[in-house]
């Protein structure tokens, strides 16, 4: 009985404490609200410093964040920011992460012009409620360093606040700085889709690099629209600027897409609403011609626009060059036919076709120099059509010469010589030639070198080494596999031969690395495989010599009838794969 009076007794004791404490909480408050609406009449009768007095004085009473703030407010009304931050700032001591006191100080700052220390109390405030207040001060700081540190969740904070585009845009260039293209470009969705796009442009190029083409068409009717509702360029530079770059996107998003005719269409727009459309674009328009007569009236219609394009120039020289190589070789009926006035269909595409090309090679060249004189490819573009493609290398090894002389330093003559020499078979020129300070086409000249001398391991290093270098990769992969048949080494041979012919696009070449392969199977015994090499070859290139030697060998060796069903198979050309 007497421990059940002393626990009731305790207990009652530790009721009365917390009441009593309770209490104690309440009246603090109360008497604070007291001394602070005293402060408020000292104020309303006009005596400034004694107001500031007591302020300062009731910073030892307050108990809790909102005190310091109600003082703090109070000094800021009395213009004393000082002071008024003096309060805070002890109010932090207290309570360091009160996001309601650091957003105090993070304003006050502002206000004051201090925006360096307003910038490094905003990083506090990054995922409270005030992450606005943090987000002005940041941006603040940007704006006035002309720097680009404030994170993307404050920018997207302020778009959720505002509604305002630009910060959401923000958003998403500091995302894709830092390499995060995928959530830079999903922000794009935060914007309702009742609402139209401010900057259709920017989020088009997010979306074309993370390979997504479609939203770059859905989103050029924005820019397009913009431009014509501006009416003249003078009255928004920058908004017909986006819509050029737009549209010049989206025939690049089409391509993407695999949809070249509407890539076309794109261009053709391009055309009709800039008089002044770039070269790029008669060249595109040109390069995806339907037919080649096109392609040359198009090529025309850009170098009449400007000379100095390299791009289209060779592109129609080569093409007038390879039109007039054709004519040169006519076959005894053509000639018989033509001189009895008879065309075939395939005479009179070349007669339209050839008809198309108005302006020479020579004229081109010409005024391409004159237009620059400068640009050094128009002298190698010049060289290659008098020399390199009629394969006239007896006037042609002197004159490159007299380039490399009149140019010894430039790296452009310099591997165009290289290539030109080992081309013409004059390998001790394209050998002796110094280095062009290119490291990969060192690696793949000294690759040359090797094989040459005989070095034939030291040379696959070489090859080895810039086979995934995009300009080397054939060459690269086809000097292999001769160096491996060399070597005597069948598998390797075929793998780097099937290989090339992988990659190549000319079918005449591609068909040669097959016929390689098939003559390797055919001297180790394979000879299914063999005959469907052979096939795929002669499917490629008619008139391939060898492998049609190779083919009518194998039909006429009598191992070949040790192989059930290869005679007919030889005989009918049937493709069959090995399997």
């Amino acid at each position: 009985m007497k421990r059940t009076k002393t626990n009731l007794f305790l207990i009652g004791s530790l009721f009365l404490c917390v009441i009593a404490a309770a209490c104690s909480k309440t009246d603090k408050n109360e008497l604070f609200q007291q001394k602070l609406n005293v402060i408020d009449g000292v104020m309303q009768e006009g005596n400034t410093q004694k107001a500031l007095n007591n302020l300062r004085a009731l910073r030892k009473k307050a108990q809790i964040p909102i005190h310091y703030l109600s003082i703090a407010k109070r000094e800021l009304q009395l213009h004393y920011p000082v002071q008024a931050l003096q309060s805070i700032q002890t109010g932090l001591k207290k309570y360091p992460d009160d996001p309601m006191l650091n957003a105090a100080l993070t304003h006050t700052l502002m206000q004051e012009g201090r925006i360096e220390d307003a910038a490094a109390a905003a990083e506090s405030l990054r995922g409270s409620s005030y992450v606005g207040i943090g987000a002005e001060a940041l941006i603040h700081i940007d704006k006035e360093k002309q720097t680009y540190q404030t994170p993307a969740s404050f920018w997207q904070e302020s778009f959720r606040l505002t509604g305002e585009h630009i910060f959401l845009e923000n958003a998403a260039v500091m995302l894709a700085h830092q390499g995060d293209i995928a959530q830079a470009a999903a922000l794009r969705f935060r914007i309702a889709k009742e609402e139209a796009l401010r900057s259709p442009y920017f989020w088009s190029c997010l979306a074309y690099d993370m390979g997504n083409f479609q939203p770059v068409l859905d989103d050029l009717v924005y820019s397009l629209a913009y431009a014509d509702m501006a009416g003249l360029p003078e009255n928004n530079p920058k908004v017909f600027e986006y819509a050029r770059r737009h549209l010049l996107l989206a025939a690049d998003a089409s391509a993407g897409l695999g949809d070249m005719e509407q890539a076309r269409g794109f261009w053709h727009i391009y055309v009709d609403r800039y008089a002044d459309s770039s070269s790029e674009v008669f060249y595109n328009l040109a390069m995806t011609a339907p037919t080649q007569d096109e392609k040359a009236e198009i090529l025309i219609e850009c170098i009449s626009q400007n000379p100095g394009y390299y791009p289209a120039v060779a592109q129609y020289v080569r093409a007038w060059s390879a039109i007039n190589a054709g004519h040169d070789q006519k076959n005894p009926l053509d000639e018989y036919l033509q001189s009895k006035d008879f065309f075939s269909l395939q005479m009179e595409k070349g007669l339209f076709v050839s008809s198309a090309f108005t302006l020479s090679a020579e004229q081109v060249l010409e005024e391409a120099m004159a237009a620059d004189s400068d640009d050094i490819r128009f002298q190698l573009e010049e060289f290659r059509y008098r020399y390199v493609q009629p394969k006239n290398y007896a006037q042609g090894n002197g004159e490159m010469w007299k380039i490399l002389e009149a140019h010894p330093h430039n790296p452009l003559v310099k591997a165009y010589a290289r290539w030109y020499f080992a081309s013409s078979g004059d390998f001790n020129a394209c050998l002796g030639i110094d280095k062009a300070d290119n490291h990969d086409e060192d690696i793949f000249y000294n690759g040359i070198r090797h094989a040459v001398q005989g070095y034939s391991t030291a040379a696959l290093k070489n090859f080895t080494e810039v086979e995934n270098e995009h300009r080397y990769t054939i060459p690269a992969v086809v000097d292999q596999a001769y160096i491996y048949d060399a070597r005597n080494e069948p598998d390797m041979a075929i793998k780097y031969f099937s290989h090339a012919a992988e990659l190549l696009s000319d079918n005449r070449i591609k068909s040669k690395m097959l016929y390689e392969a098939a003559r390797i199977y055919a001297e180790h015994n394979g000879m299914p495989e063999a005959i469907a090499l052979l096939n795929q070859s002669l499917k490629l290139d008619s008139e391939n010599h060898r492998a049609n030697v190779l083919k009518q060998k194998l039909i006429a060796d009598g191992s070949v009838n040790r192989n059930s069903g290869l005679d007919t198979i030889l005989q009918n050309g049937t493709d069959t794969n090995p399997q």
